[in-house]
């Protein structure tokens, strides 16, 4: 499975050698005062599974509400186990997740107000499932390129799709686009019934040496598309120094207003 590095803010479960993939993850606060970005990372003989969900509502609400995310998929997928029907586990975790989150209170017993997004996969051999609520992001890297498998639920990808269906302006859609606004999140776990979820409706064909990335907005944010598959070639000798160096660089490149920045890159082996 590989070294991962500890974490605070990771959750790491490897209980067996997984022959097929090596893992590497890494987490940074940023320029933040207070880390709302938290991971799982589990693996066995059969199946490697990875979990990115980055809070929002404040120090307390944010931190609490990725926390918990994380939780309740780690506990069910431990009690569950499962092997078939991977995306109609994925999808029930996403609603109990959001039911959990949105039930969370603060030390007056009032709602807390919080919210997380999510990315997960689960890998079993080649074949891979994933899920996705809000703007976090899944790429696969696969020799020189990079592709994004999920779409970010957000105001500016709500524009986009009403300027494609004739509903807005061209002009419309620029004046918008550049507003803060366009970064407002349109779907994200702890809002009590998610508005959207993106998945992948057959799994994904792993190939051998292809490498799968979850991360929060931290990274894509700072460093684009491009300079993400550079720093991973320059280190895919060891998927933990990748996972490093991605974070390094976006801090570089975000200096004091980075945000809270979270990488796991799972790399697939065929045998």
């Amino acid at each position: 499975m590989g070294r991962i590095k500890k974490c605070a803010n990771i959750i790491k479960e490897l209980t067996e050698e997984n022959p097929w993939f090596e893992i590497g993850a890494s987490s940074v606060i940023g320029g933040r005062n207070y880390q709302q970005d938290f991971g799982y990372i589990y693996g066995d003989s059969r199946k490697a599974v990875a979990v990115v969900c980055d809070g929002m509502g404040g120090m307390e609400g944010g931190e609490r509400a990725s926390r918990t995310a994380v939780e309740v998929f780690a506990k069910d997928l431990q009690e569950e186990k499962p092997d078939a029907n991977i995306p109609g586990f994925l999808m029930r975790e996403a609603e109990r997740m959001d039911r959990e989150v949105a039930d969370l209170k603060d030390g007056e017993g009032k709602p807390l107000k919080s919210g997380t997004t999510m990315v997960a996969v689960c890998c079993k051999g080649s074949q891979m499932d994933w899920i996705s609520v809000g703007d976090s992001k899944i790429y696969l890297i696969r020799g020189e390129t990079i592709t994004a498998l999920n779409i970010e639920h957000n105001y500016r990808q709500m524009l986009k799709e009403q300027l494609e269906a004739g509903q807005i302006t061209q002009e419309f859609y620029q004046r918008e686009e550049k507003t803060r606004q366009a970064e407002a999140l349109t779907s994200f776990i702890g809002m009590d019934r998610i508005n959207l979820i993106d998945w992948g409706k057959t799994p994904c064909k792993l190939e051998d040496g292809d490498i799968v990335m979850l991360c929060s907005d931290g990274v894509y944010k700072s460093i684009d598309h491009y300079q993400i598959l550079g720093m991973i070639r320059d280190n895919d000798l060891d998927m933990e120094i990748a996972a490093d160096r991605l974070t390094a660089m976006a801090l570089r490149y975000g200096g004091k207003r980075q945000d809270n920045t979270t990488v796991i890159l799972m790399r697939y082996r065929q045998f």
